[in-house]
């Protein structure tokens, strides 16, 4: 995606984080990043009179409140490039001289919550300047507050977006992590740029930045909106029999929660690696088989994908198993 503005009240956006390519300011033109890049580079001797005749004018200022962000990122929220304009009509305009006040504006700009690392200012006179940033891409979301929704990246980062309901990207919806309330009940308040403290979510978060690499778009369709749980210790071995030997549940408790009441048991999250947990590609290999398959006789309600072999359970099924484990002295443990 390429987002160019060259006044500092136009906005872009798409739905649905990747990285930047660059961040550039340059008073009456906006420059893409690498082209320019190079062009300053091989053109750099026959500038050097037009560098010496700006100093001499004292015409050395970069505005920065005109300014083009070309980025690949597919998801860019409208609420990032208000973080951004703001900051940038705040600081109005810096001196090309000034490494210092530079490098300050790049510290800030570093500084806003969705971008995740700036790269070394590159001056170009007689009144440019170049960013090079990457941004951060949201993986998930959280609900603060008791109905909102933030998006959120995998290293826990919260991103500026506020919904009503979880959002829309990659050609599926972000998953939120759950439980719901637990991010207020645990963490209090939380705003944009806050990170994600709460081990449960976390695990949730690692699950669910692991769906984005396993999960084709239409796969992402079939799943549609999702709530990633991750904070049971373990969770019930839905295909034991009587008079086995297995234990009753296994450690890991991880649900996702679909729409029409579908659950799928998903076990421990991908990190830490626990021997004899099954590798996280094939338990979404699993999710795969069975949002793409045809079903015959009743759909199902439940998969566990924590074995070789999925298992599916029909909502009948799943109620012949809870009133089987509820009848259970030991309460299925």
């Amino acid at each position: 995606m390429s987002v160019h503005s060259p006044l500092p009240n136009h906005r872009a956006s798409c739905p649905a984080g990747g990285e930047g390519r660059a961040w550039s300011s340059e008073a009456g033109r906006v420059p893409t990043w690498v082209p320019l890049a190079l062009l300053f580079l091989g053109l750099l001797g026959g500038l050097r009179w037009l560098e010496a005749d700006a100093r001499d004018r004292g015409l050395a200022r970069i505005d920065v409140t005109r300014y083009g962000l070309e980025t690949d990122a597919p998801w860019l929220d409208d609420e990032w490039f208000e973080d951004l304009e703001g900051l940038l009509l705040e600081a109005d305009s810096v001196n090309a001289d000034d490494e210092e006040a530079i490098a300050a504006l790049a510290a800030r700009v570093e500084a806003l919550p969705f971008i995740e690392e700036v790269g070394p200012p590159m001056v170009r006179w007689p009144d440019g300047l170049n960013l090079p940033v990457r941004v951060r891409e949201p993986v998930a979301c959280v609900r603060v507050g008791g109905r909102d929704f933030l998006p959120v990246a995998s290293d826990g980062t919260v991103l500026g977006g506020y919904s009503i309901t979880p959002h829309l990207a990659y050609g599926g919806w972000l998953p939120a992590l759950g439980p719901l309330d637990l991010l207020d009940r645990e963490q209090g308040q939380v705003r944009p740029g806050d990170r994600v403290e709460v081990p449960a979510l976390l695990a949730a978060l690692d699950v669910a930045d692991s769906m984005w690499r396993h999960l084709g778009p239409d796969d992402l369709r079939e799943l549609g909106r999702v709530v990633i749980d991750a904070s049971a210790e373990d969770a019930p071995i839905f295909d034991r029999s009587g008079g086995s030997a297995s234990p009753s549940r296994l450690p890991g408790g991880v649900m996702l929660e679909l729409e029409q009441g579908r659950r799928v048991v998903f076990g421990r999250p991908p990190h830490p690696l626990h021997e004899g947990e099954l590798p996280v590609n094939l338990k979404w290999g699993h999710v795969r088989t069975a949002l793409g398959g045809r079903e015959e006789g009743d759909p199902w309600r439940l998969l566990d994908t924590r074995f070789d072999r999925p298992v599916l359970l029909s909502e009948a099924e799943v109620l012949e198993f809870k009133a089987r484990w509820e009848g259970d002295p030991d309460g299925g443990r």
